[in-house]
């Protein structure tokens, strides 16, 4: 049985990736990177980086509908948003499947998936089928529902979550005791690294991000190109994630509007505090050692 490992550049996953080939041997573990087409630079050199070091080999998915993160916006009228996060489903779990139902074998996937990083993740399952959900008749639209139940009969592909009760500095702890850094990013002060930038992203992230040139005028290059393609005047920031008085058309705030604001003096930034708290260059100790 082959262990798949969903690796993005991240920590959460970069600490499963190393504890599977702890746990089970290198010869047994695949990485699976789902790739976006708007990840940063420096994850893409860092995921090649880890699986070098690791000696594992490594498995790159792309969506076969959309070439990137912004074709797909462009092609779907709109950016994703909290609420209609499609990126998820049509860049990493469609490839995902995919590529489950073209292998002739059971499989055991590794998640990274951590039960403070969410309210609904608090509730997820450590063990469960990763096709769980196409056994409840009362869930509706499943991608390729048919095909995946015929696979199913002849083949398993459960899910670990190992890291589920870690918390996130025992996550960095654990990268760091086993000789490896985790993505430079985070020594830069991001929190998010997968996807770059995130539609979730913090405004204390989005505030770095305008200082940085390479990922500021990518940003913005591709709500221009959304605004030409689609004529929609789709903005990659929600309707309220700064204050309308501060939004040229008082609702959509273009990035360049959002960069203005969050670098202001009196900008509100994030109510809430991440699990950590922000310190130094980091949001972890130990990276600044």
């Amino acid at each position: 049985m082959k262990i798949l490992v969903q690796f993005s550049g991240g920590k959460d996953s970069q600490a499963c990736l190393i504890k599977a080939v702890n746990d089970y041997g290198k010869d047994k573990v695949t990485a699976v990177f789902c790739d976006t087409g708007w990840e940063h630079a420096v994850t893409y050199d860092h995921i090649h980086s880890v699986v070098e070091q690791l000696g594992v080999p490594l498995v790159t998915l792309k969506s076969k509908k959309y070439k990137d993160f912004v074709d797909m916006s462009i092609k779907k009228g709109r950016f994703p948003s909290s609420q209609r996060r499609f990126c998820t489903s049509e860049l990493k779990v469609i490839p995902m499947i995919d590529y489950i139902l073209s292998q002739d074998e059971s499989f055991i996937i590794i998640q990274g998936i951590r039960a403070r990083e969410s309210k609904a993740r608090a509730g997820y399952a450590m063990e469960c089928s990763y096709f769980l959900e196409y056994f409840n008749d009362e869930v509706k639209g499943l991608y390729h529902k048919k095909a995946v139940l015929e696979w199913c009969k002849t083949h398993d592909a459960s899910v670990l979550r190992p890291i589920f009760k870690w918390s996130a500095q025992e996550v960095i702890d654990y990268i760091l005791a086993n000789g490896q850094r985790p993505n430079p990013l985070y020594e830069r002060g991001f929190a998010r690294v997968g996807c770059f930038p995130c539609i979730m992203c913090r405004k204390r992230e989005v505030q770095l991000i305008s200082k940085d040139k390479w990922a500021s005028e990518r940003l913005i290059k591709a709500e221009q190109r959304m605004k030409d393609e689609t004529k929609c005047g789709s903005s990659f920031f929600s309707p309220g994630y700064i204050p309308a008085r501060f939004c040229s058309n008082g609702q959509y705030p273009t990035v360049q509007e959002v960069f203005k604001y969050v670098n202001r003096n009196d900008a509100q930034l994030d109510m809430f505090e991440l699990e950590e708290g922000y310190s130094c260059m980091s949001l972890y100790h130990g990276l600044c050692e």
